[in-house]
């Protein structure tokens, strides 16, 4: 007989917290009371806690996004989370205007690797047409195909704890190693940030029914790889004051 899911003693589903690396939550692992282990051996960096009053698992899921989506569905079947936030750093194309050091949070999520790749340009999947997650009449939610909404109301709150308007993010495995490649996605997906964890996350969620927003420091520009032109230590601290400030601005579900 498996065990219950860990709920506070208020009976509160814990909100889901996921970033690539234990480096990313640093700020938010200082600010987290009465932490406990919850992950065992598949996520060794995982805890339950609580964070400005609010019931939180925090889970450092692995690079890319096959490490977030897998990190998502097993935490969601463990603790039965009441939203997933994806957190962390990224970059940012040239022409977004998205400054580095500063936080900006998601509105959608573009798997930059799928759709059907022709020599001069990559097509929407909805061209073969196959969805990644198919329309659910019950919802009237169409089919979704490389492209993830964010949820309105963790995006508005994350928005307004950030002081700037959601962004198109994208994601790639594979990180863009020069600006004619950042400028190509950019120009394609129409996104101003990009990850290589969200869309994997992003999928997950809709699966799963679950609530999904994105928040992330800007630590580069995107196709810029000298670490010397980096704030990865500003880009967090953005991304996880944008976090506490969120949770400040939305009540714990009841």
């Amino acid at each position: 007989m498996s065990a219950p899911p860990p709920t506070s003693p208020r009976g509160e589903s814990p909100l889901l917290i996921v970033a690539a690396t234990e480096m990313e939550l640093r700020d938010l692992l200082a600010e987290l009371h009465d932490p406990r282990p919850i992950g065992g051996d598949a996520w060794p960096s995982a805890w339950l806690g609580r964070l400005r009053k609010r019931h939180v698992a925090l889970v450092a899921c692995g690079v890319g996004k096959a490490s977030a989506a897998t990190a998502v569905a097993s935490l969601a079947a463990s603790v039965r989370p009441s939203a997933c936030l994806m957190t962390g750093i990224a970059g940012a194309y040239v022409g977004a205007f998205v400054p580095v050091g500063a936080a900006v949070c998601a509105a959608s999520e573009t798997d930059l690797d799928a759709g059907v790749a022709y020599r001069s340009a990559v097509a929407s999947l909805a061209e073969i047409p196959l969805p990644r997650v198919p329309a659910d009449a019950r919802s009237e939610r169409p089919d979704l195909f490389e492209v993830f909404p964010t949820d309105p109301r963790w995006t508005a709150a994350l928005a307004g704890a950030c002081g700037a308007v959601p962004v198109p993010f994208a994601t790639s495995d594979a990180i863009a190693g020069d600006l004619d490649v950042a400028a190509e996605r950019a120009a394609r997906s129409g996104a101003s940030v990009e990850s290589m964890e969200g869309a994997g996350a992003a999928l997950a969620c809709a699966r799963l029914g679950l609530p999904f927003a994105e928040v992330r420091g800007v630590s580069n520009v995107a196709g810029v790889r000298d670490k010397a032109a980096w704030n990865v230590g500003g880009a967090v601290r953005a991304a996880s004051a944008a976090v506490l400030a969120a949770l400040g601005r939305l009540e714990p579900p009841t």
